[in-house]
């Protein structure tokens, strides 16, 4: 049809031009110029089709915008999502129309609230708490072809399971809110592989061949492994594998491991009780009686590991603070967290002593006790010669070395040798600053005017004296400082440990990207695009890659680095790098823009330098 309409259209345009162009009956008369042919636009056929069906047919001229009408289509139990061409989704005000072309209805399952649903779709950004998927052949061209025999009733039984199985392991509501199932139902395993690396999140797969790690190119957790096994499931019973993938979290494995036990084979077959669920943890049943003293007391009866004890008011003098509950009346503290802290059965259960049903608590209050300050050191704030952020620098070098049962008092003063003189107290033991204003005091024979050592400070003319009027009591700590900072400054390191699991939760790329960003951030901090922090400030980077990849191996390891001393920072732990790796964090962020694994990042040891580089690089990454 189309073709005899470009004929009919070319002839048409052919016979306007003979008559135009013929002569008229007086050659001397002018002829009307020949006016432009219109060319007639083909007209396309827009179909609509809801499950096969036709809905509704739109005839629309060639470059021109549907305008008809087209109602959304409703499906009992479905939500429409919109009309499809393959992947591209219709836009009534952007679409122009070139070809006969044919759309198809989407819709999604509309669940009730009791109803689990196993086709999550990935959030970008989003971490879970844990990402499952299912895969059952979905073949276009031959729809009864089954594979596991999974269907999503079934797939829906053994995620009840395994929610029971978490909850049982100490999970929240909150937790539970937060694991996706999705489904990776395709026509062959290879779309399947190519779906779930895209997603590059999910920790477990069940339904899939022997073929997961081969054919379907899907990442194994560990490749010095198969990261498979086998057990029945579906409406058949059939055999399949469940397999962990590249960079599942610690608690996905604990639960593949799980699965693999004949409590956990269960779980594709049947709805298995909560009390078989939880004794196959090795967990007794909880009956647990917390009694809470405090102005009075509160008593709880724990049956599950949900409920929250009952905290009663705890009064104390403003001169006292609490410092944590014990198990005894005037006992020694067993449980250091804050008086308005959660507590639940796992955070009580270390305490409670085997055979036990009751456990009492008593607060610990403790006098603050009057700390004086060993040593005042006043430093001249003065824009290109000394700055706040090399004060802070010069705070944690000092504690490196300060004996620590000392403390000292830094107070910086800004602005020029007026300003410092008029604002300096008379309790100073220590002066750093400028010459001008420093020479106008008398030092003390022990701590004469000298020039501070190299590399304390970008300037190398700074100057550091005791005066006269040092405390006597303070002499001692103000000549070991003095001498400190009168000396080069000792080398100060920042070292970072990687948690890569061979590469896995951190690759080779991202260590290479990290290592370059942290370097940055410290030159960020003292404000030198020069790159030159370690040379001027003797800043030494060191950087260590865990061997060990068992959470709890993973943190001893880390507390033994630099003999003893531990690490600074860890890129690459899970969130569970405290409770199950035993490393004391002073803050944690998980990264996605520069870790792909979603791993986390943990503070460790908190200077102003570590502080920085956390705040302005990883925090920023994770935002």
């Amino acid at each position: 049809m189309k073709k005899k309409l470009f004929g009919l259209v070319a002839a048409f345009v052919l016979s306007m031009g003979l008559v135009a162009c013929g002569p008229t009956s007086d050659p001397t008369v002018p002829t009307e110029p020949s006016s432009p042919s219109t060319p007639v636009k083909a007209t396309y056929t827009v179909a609509f089709e809801v499950d096969g069906a036709r809905y509704k047919t739109s005839k629309v001229k060639e470059g021109e915008k549907i305008t008809d009408t087209i109602p959304n289509p409703s499906k009992e139990g479905y939500k429409f999502e919109g009309w499809f061409d393959g992947d591209y989704q219709l836009d009534f005000e952007t679409y122009v129309v070139t070809k006969d072309v044919t759309f198809v209805a989407s819709f999604s399952e509309v669940l009730p609230d009791d109803i689990l649903s196993v086709d999550d779709v990935k959030e970008a950004g989003k971490d879970y708490y844990m990402v499952l998927g299912w895969w059952e052949v979905a073949d276009p061209e031959d729809p009864t072809k089954v594979t596991s025999g999974l269907t999503k009733d079934s797939v829906r039984l053994f995620y009840g399971n395994l929610i029971t199985y978490l909850k049982a392991k100490g999970a929240t509501e909150e937790n539970i809110k937060n694991i996706q199932f999705r489904n990776y139902s395709t026509a062959t395993v290879a779309e399947m592989g190519a779906k779930i690396n895209e997603d590059a999140d999910v920790d477990l797969v069940i339904g899939v061949g022997a073929n997961i790690f081969t054919t379907a190119g899907a990442l194994p957790y560990n490749t010095t492994d198969d990261s498979k096994f086998q057990t029945p499931m579906g409406t058949a019973g059939k055999s399949r594998y469940v397999a962990i993938m590249q960079g599942a979290s610690d608690l996905a494995l604990e639960t593949y491991n799980w699965l693999d036990t004949e409590v956990g084979h269960r779980t594709f077959l049947e709805e298995v009780p909560a009390d078989v669920i939880a004794g196959s943890l090795g967990g007794d049943v909880i009956n647990l009686t917390v009694n809470v003293h405090g102005d009075t007391t509160a008593t709880t009866v724990l049956t599950d590991k949900e409920t929250a004890i009952a905290i009663p008011a705890v009064t104390f003098a403003e001169t006292h603070y609490f410092d944590g509950w014990a198990t005894s009346a005037d006992g020694e503290v067993a449980l250091d967290v804050e008086l308005d802290a959660t507590l639940k059965y796992a955070d009580l259960k270390p305490l409670v002593a085997e055979g036990a049903n009751v456990l009492d608590l008593y607060p610990v209050i403790v006098e603050i006790p009057v700390v004086e300050d060993d040593l005042v050191i006043y430093i001249q704030v003065n824009g290109s010669y000394l700055t706040e952020a090399e004060v802070y620098f010069f705070a944690d070098r000092l504690i490196s070395v300060l004996p620590q049962e000392k403390t000292v008092d830094i107070k910086p003063i800004n602005g020029g040798a007026d300003d410092f003189t008029a604002n300096l107290g008379a309790d100073a033991d220590l002066i750093i600053g400028g010459n001008n204003p420093l020479k106008n005091y008398t030092a003390h024979e022990d701590g004469a005017l000298v020039n501070t050592g190299l590399k304390h400070f970008k300037s190398t003319n700074r100057k550091v004296m005791i005066p006269a009027t040092v405390n006597p009591d303070h002499l001692e700590l103000a000549k070991l400082v003095y001498n400190f900072v009168a000396t080069d400054a000792p080398a100060f390191e920042i070292h970072t440990t990687f948690w890569t699991k061979g590469y896995a939760w951190v690759t080779e790329a991202e260590v290479a990207t990290i290592k370059t960003g942290i370097e940055a951030a410290v030159n960020a901090y003292f404000g030198l695009e020069d790159g030159s922090a370690a040379e001027t400030y003797n800043l030494v980077f060191t950087y260590y890659e865990a061997v060990n990849t068992g959470v709890a191996d993973l943190g001893a390891e880390t507390l033994a680095l630099r003999e003893g001393k531990g690490t600074d920072l860890i890129v690459g732990c899970g969130k569970n790098v405290t409770s199950t790796g035993g490393v004391e964090c002073e803050k944690k962020v998980v990264i996605n823009d520069i870790m792909a694994a979603g791993r986390y990042v943990g503070l460790v040891n908190e200077n102003s330098l570590t502080r920085h580089v956390y705040d302005t690089y990883f925090v920023e990454a994770a935002a």
